[in-house]
């Protein structure tokens, strides 16, 4: 499992129901990257990305305590973290590939033991916001590569052997 999230330099990931910044091309990246594959994502993201165009990646798995069903295609309610992972292994039986976690904070922070891989866009403000990415223990990550664009640089981390 793959996290992938914007993070500002102060932990913030997010303010109110959207991202506190516009970078455009990491929109982009972050679609490019989950595009063909299963993404876990809590209810008030998934409504966030979905009042704003069409949420990303082939097949969505909400997590959620308070709704059972969307219309959309593609989406998948389920009320925890169990349920998410046989829901994307399900997803996942045509092909092996990565499954991408998009948060918000509780589920990145639910997921984070389970995690192969994050994909960090480490972008250049302090914007307040009340969600943060959870601290990481970095002794248990390494650290690959770096790339780095006009206002964030991506941060590619392995879980360490």
């Amino acid at each position: 499992m793959v996290a992938v999230a914007a993070v500002a330099e102060n932990g913030v990931i997010g303010r109110g129901r959207s991202v506190p910044w516009d970078l455009p091309e990491d929109r982009r990246l972050y679609r490019e990257r989950v595009a063909d594959a299963p993404v876990v994502v809590g209810r008030r993201t998934f409504e966030s990305m979905r009042s704003v165009g069409e949420p990303p990646g082939r097949r969505q798995v909400v997590l959620s305590r308070s709704r059972s069903s969307y219309p959309d295609p593609g989406v998948q309610v389920v009320d925890g973290v169990d349920a998410a992972l046989e829901a994307v292994t399900d997803a996942d039986a045509d092909g092996p590939g990565p499954v991408y976690v998009l948060g918000g904070e509780a589920v990145y922070e639910a997921f984070q033991p389970r995690l192969d891989r994050m994909v960090l866009s480490r972008v250049h403000q302090s914007p307040e916001g009340e969600y943060r990415y959870p601290d990481f223990d970095r002794s248990e990550w390494t650290l690959k590569r770096e790339a780095s664009y006009d206002g964030f640089t991506v941060e590619f981390w392995t879980r360490a052997d």
